[in-house]
């Protein structure tokens, strides 16, 4: 082989690794914590029926959380014999492994919700969190443990009616969680070693059920998260306490994460709280309402920013807003509240009791369904797991399965 082959074969070998792993969903709300895949080539419509299900896994323990893809495998947490574990299955929804990580469950079952973390995958490394704050590292492959702590525990913080639910964030070498503990409702944490980096002194609210995200706002790098009290922000470098927006608040569950672009934050909440667009200036310390409205509310499902327009799924079925104005452009009486995912141009849409997914375009115009199909078994639980999409599949979660459909468009 020449040198010039060689060095081909090199830069296609690099470049096919790239496109693999943007595919891949290895984290809550996917690879950018915006509930959006990059992918392409996949279908515009459905068949009578839906796309087809390729496999259907069991085994997945009880819980809400999303599954992470990454790689050759996928990962779930689930309480499985009263204590939370990580599993993990092959492409095909063969099991391959599984780990126990945190203390026994002694709750009342009727009572509790089971597990609802999605797990971190990354650099070789798997984060999980757990319902009563336990919080692991472990390896990707053999899920050998690397480190393991209490949030509650170590930071003080007052277990959530629901108890925890938000996903570990990684951020450079921390990781970022939500004890909710005095002078610590938010800290990082080393990602290699589990000690502590920072607490965000100054802010003491009790944690919500949100997961953080990381924004740069005015040139600030900030983590951004809804608690028990309202919308914060702190220093992605400090911990340090910078603004608050509290009139999103609702008394009972402050679910989803804030998505961003620039300087502006868009979050919405359930009961009726509503949406807020906020400004955040003076180098990243002041955040101010630029609108808010009462026509999208969010409970758990969250919402996308696609080309300047907000795509949710309200209380009452599907929303468009303007990003500038907060105008609604349209909605659709589905009466399917839950969760939206966006791919190449694509709104795939989950009821979260009506056991519905269907297929949208992504346009300000008017809501149009191009697919839709109902998910096989039965149950009462709701369906609270956001959606994966990874390499053509789009994976679904529902208490104990798993559902994987084939969702790439045929080469012509």
């Amino acid at each position: 082989m020449t040198r010039r082959t060689l060095a081909c074969a090199l830069v296609v070998s690099l470049f096919l690794a790239a496109t693999l792993a943007a595919a891949d969903w290895p984290q809550f709300r996917g690879p950018n914590h915006d509930n959006k895949s990059t992918e392409t080539g996949l279908l515009k419509t459905w068949p009578a029926g839906g796309p087809k299900l390729l496999w259907t896994a069991t085994g997945c323990g009880a819980g809400y959380g999303s599954p992470a893809v990454s790689g050759s495998t996928i990962y779930l947490t689930g309480d499985v014999d009263g204590k939370a574990c990580l599993l993990t299955f092959d492409l095909n929804g063969k099991p391959k492994n599984h780990a126990a990580f945190g203390k026994e469950n002694t709750v009342d079952p009727s009572k509790f919700f089971g597990g609802r973390s999605t797990p971190t995958v990354e650099g070789g490394f798997v984060y999980v969190a757990g319902a009563f704050g336990e919080l692991a590292c472990l390896d990707a492959k053999t899920l050998a443990p690397k480190w393991q702590i209490n949030i509650s525990e170590k930071f003080h913080g007052k277990l959530p009616q629901w108890e925890y639910a938000d996903s570990p964030l990684i951020d450079g070498d921390n990781l970022i969680c939500t004890p909710g503990g005095p002078n610590a409702t938010i800290v990082a944490l080393n990602k290699k070693t589990g000690e502590t980096v920072w607490t965000s002194k100054g802010l003491s609210d009790s944690a919500a059920y949100a997961t953080c995200a990381r924004m740069t706002l005015d040139k600030m790098p900030t983590i951004v998260t809804m608690t028990a009290k309202g919308l914060v922000g702190v220093s992605a470098k400090t911990g340090q306490f910078l603004w608050r927006f509290d009139k999103l608040v609702n008394p009972y569950a402050n679910c989803p994460s804030p998505v961003f672009l620039g300087n502006r934050i868009f979050c919405a909440s359930a009961f009726a709280a509503g949406a807020v667009d906020l400004r955040v200036t003076e180098s990243g310390v002041v955040a101010t309402e630029a609108w808010m409205s009462k026509d999208l509310h969010s409970r758990t499902g969250g919402y996308v920013l696609v080309d300047g327009y907000i795509y949710g799924n309200n209380e009452v079925g599907p929303i468009c807003l303007d990003w500038k104005t907060g105008e609604k452009k349209w909605s659709a009486e589905r009466k399917e509240m839950g969760c939206v995912t966006y791919a190449d141009g694509m709104l795939y849409i989950l009821g979260e009791t009506t056991r519905k997914v269907a297929l949208a375009q992504a346009s300000p115009d008017g809501f149009t369904v191009a697919g839709e199909f109902t998910l096989p078994g039965g149950g009462k639980d709701p369906f609270w797991a956001y959606p994966a999409l990874a390499n053509g599949r789009l994976y679904v979660r529902h208490w104990d399965s798993l559902f994987c459909y084939d969702i790439k468009a045929e080469a012509k």
